[in-house]
């Protein structure tokens, strides 16, 4: 591979990377409108705290992990331990 062929790879590469503010979502959670709206419009204080990722032009919404307790009152039924 020659210098050229890198160099032709390399602004292609770079050509196609998005930079700006994210121009989709995706979520592991339903989401509202107006939380997707707020998401889009303060993206960056989202991925600040944790709550969003964001990549190749898409933001990622986060569900924060429950904690251990709230897991347990979610999934655990008083027959799992009669």
């Amino acid at each position: 591979m020659s210098l050229a062929d890198l160099r032709r790879r390399l602004e292609r590469h770079e050509a196609n990377r998005h930079t700006g503010a994210p121009t989709k979502i995706v979520a592991n959670y339903p989401i509202e409108d107006e939380e997707a709206a707020d998401a889009v419009r303060n993206w960056r204080q989202w991925v600040q705290d944790g709550r969003a990722s964001v990549g190749g032009g898409i933001i990622y919404l986060l569900h924060p992990m429950p904690t251990a307790e709230e897991w347990t009152e979610r999934y655990v039924t008083e027959h799992c331990f009669s």
